[in-house]
């Protein structure tokens, strides 16, 4: 394929990895903010569509990659492991049956009862798109030593080792928690609603006005009580925004906005972390790694295979017991010198074989 295009590809990648880190803030960040429902419905199907588009690059990717007999260098070195979590995963269990349902019904309270309630533990996956930032770090070069290879890609590796466990262990969690039944809000939601449904059972009806989580309860499809008329619900509620619940005649709607809420804001608080760590691997470890690595060995490099190179490491006080600094220590104190004696032999030898003497005067007679 023509550089030039490929260039312009690429940059089209760049521009869609930005585009869904701000789509995945702004998903939640609605949610926060108690956006209409219209409004975060458009902002989630933005991120169904990248997701297809991640989805397409990554097989097309793997495609290429496989017709080249590099699927191994492609997964592993180039990190196609990052392009498949931030994919297909993502596209399958979370924002495309999420798409299907916005799409094709799951409307407001009342349209399509308990739709897709096993995405709440498939939605802890979305946090995986927050690794395409680590490919932002090598395209836009923000590694210190960018002359060292060693250096971009041990900090890109250890940069993709930090989050990626920081991500599994808040995916595990999010499984444990929802199968153990740990204390949560949810939780708490579900204990709401079992008094709630246990009140109309005993007959006390009245007290729905005092469970503030109640939406509707109907009998028989009859509407017996509405926290809200059909307007509000229609502008303000998606199908993730309440539970439906039966028993018996009785079926029984549930406002799930707060803790969508809770949920929400979680999902920020890890967004800023993972992005906070990325910067701190980028902007503070990555200078540490060039300063005590990559630089030293770059010299001594340099001093062994050029003539005229002959810089001393510089030796920071706080790492001199440092093996690599050791080594550096021997290297300007044992190899510099001998290094300048040779040179300045082999100059005299130099010399010495230019000056013309009286008998060389004489052998021309």
């Amino acid at each position: 394929m023509n550089k030039k295009i490929t260039d312009i590809l690429e940059n089209v990648v760049i521009a869609a990895i930005l585009l869904v880190l701000i789509q995945t803030f702004l998903e939640d960040l609605a949610v926060l903010l108690g956006f209409t429902w219209a409004v975060r419905s458009s902002i989630i199907l933005a991120g169904f569509f990248f997701d297809l588009f991640f989805t397409v690059e990554f097989i097309t990717r793997l495609v290429s990659a496989s017709k080249k007999g590099m699927v191994r260098e492609y997964i592993f070195l180039e990190k196609g492991w990052i392009d498949f979590m931030a994919s297909i995963p993502l596209l399958v269990f979370n924002s495309g049956p999420i798409a299907a349902a916005i799409l094709f019904g799951g409307g407001a309270v009342g349209s399509t009862a308990g739709i897709l309630n096993i995405l709440k533990v498939i939605k802890a996956v979305r946090i995986a798109r927050v690794l395409r930032l680590l490919r932002v770090l090598k395209i836009f070069k923000q590694i210190k030593n960018a002359e060292s290879e060693m250096a971009q890609r041990h900090v890109s590796k250890i940069a993709a080792m930090g989050v990626s466990v920081f991500v599994f262990i808040l995916f595990i969690t999010s499984i444990i928690s929802q199968i153990t039944g740990l204390p949560s809000a949810e939780n708490y939601n579900k204990e709401v609603m079992t008094d709630v449904i246990y009140a109309y059972s005993e007959g006390n009806s009245d007290s729905a006005e005092y469970f503030r989580t109640l939406l509707i309860v109907k009998e028989n499809n009859q509407t017996l009580f509405s926290r809200y008329g059909n307007d509000f619900y229609s502008a303000n509620f998606g199908f993730n925004d309440y539970t439906f619940a039966e028993y018996g005649n009785y079926q029984f709607f549930f406002d799930n906005r707060q803790l969508e809420k809770i949920q929400s804001r979680d999902n920020l608080v890890y967004f800023i972390l993972i992005v906070g760590l990325v910067v701190a691997y980028t902007l503070f470890y990555s200078p540490h790694f060039a300063i005590t690595i990559s630089d030293p060995v770059h010299v001594m490099r340099r001093g062994l295979s050029e003539k005229s190179y002959n810089f001393e490491v510089k030796i920071p006080a706080d790492f001199k017991d440092d093996d690599i600094f050791r080594l550096a220590s021997e290297y300007n104190k044992v190899f510099l010198p001998m290094k300048d004696r040779s040179h300045a032999e082999e100059s005299s030898i130099d010399a010495d074989s230019l000056e013309l003497k009286m008998d060389d005067i004489k052998n021309l007679f």
